[in-house]
């Protein structure tokens, strides 16, 4: 079995390399592809996919840290699907995923816990409506970048303020805002593949520190996929239709809410963490799909 696997080798590469172990062991081809060598034909009657120039059409896809690429990546995915390709995780949902604004609406319209989040643009001063200390990260940040903390609403305002103003001919990316659940909050990062967590720890930060992301130096410890937790990361897996996702939540007062999903996320730590092969997981559901 052949899978063309869409990714670039300095982007998390020790992600790559769990795959590659994985597929070595399996007997399976894992074959690289540079995103920015695709290209696309359209026509009325056959569109075509071309890898460096030449007919591209893989038996399965499996795309990683291609989110910049989409524009162009999500046609080409959707055309190979078409033709029957299969592609894992679906291009739109993927997209879908990076983004905490629209993940957030497709948890609170499946009823799923998400912590109440307000949305706005930098640069501007506008009146938040969340009480107590609060929390602002950026709409398609990952691995816990550009998180700041603050006492109240009016501090957390006044940076916003402080920010670049929005102008009409530049991306600006908007800023999530949440309610902070203090210092004694429990962290969660599972990992879900065709409908099941496989793996499951909870994040502790560095002493001192409030961000409890491994890429930021914390530490995790493996957890039974009997909590609740690995339950709400398969529901949330299971409403935002991605076949692999990894996703974060955050438990206090014996209830648990879903942060973020990603379906892009990095599973070498959390590998590292349980001792489950997330890497295995994956290929045994391609291999599913092809009987």
């Amino acid at each position: 079995m052949e899978i063309a696997l869409l990714s670039f080798p300095q982007v998390l590469p020790e992600n790559l390399a769990s795959l590659r172990q994985a597929a070595t062991l399996k007997g399976i081809n894992l074959k690289d592809i540079e995103p920015t060598q695709l290209s696309l034909m359209i026509s009325p009657n056959d569109s075509k996919v071309f890898y460096q120039g030449q007919p591209f059409n893989p038996q399965v896809v499996l795309h990683r840290t291609v989110a910049k690429f989409m524009h162009l990546v999500k046609p080409i995915l959707e055309v190979l699907e078409h033709s029957g390709t299969i592609v894992i995780n679906n291009p739109a949902a993927s997209i879908t995923s990076r983004s905490k604004l629209e993940t957030a609406q497709v948890l609170a319209r499946a009823g799923l816990p998400f912590l109440q989040s307000e949305f706005q643009f930098p640069g501007e001063s506008i009146e938040l409506h969340l009480e107590g200390e609060i929390i602002s990260k950026p709409v398609f940040g990952a691995q816990g970048r550009g998180i700041q903390f603050f006492q109240n609403s009016m501090q957390a305002t006044q940076a916003i303020t402080k920010s670049p103003k929005v102008l009409a001919d530049h991306f600006v990316e908007p800023i999530l805002i949440q309610k902070d659940l203090g210092t004694n909050v429990m962290d969660y990062r599972a990992h879900v593949v065709d409908g099941r967590c496989v793996a499951l720890m909870e994040r502790i930060p560095q002493p001192g520190e409030r961000v409890a992301n491994l890429a930021q130096g914390g530490t995790g410890i493996a957890l039974a996929l009997t909590h609740p937790a690995a339950r709400l990361a398969e529901s949330a897996a299971q409403v935002m239709k991605l076949d692999i996702a990894g996703v974060d939540m955050l438990g206090i007062n014996n209830q648990i809410y879903i942060s973020e999903l990603d379906a892009w996320a990095g599973f070498a730590g959390i590998e590292k963490v349980t001792g489950v092969s997330v890497s295995s997981s994956i290929f045994k559901m391609i291999e599913r799909r092809l009987t």
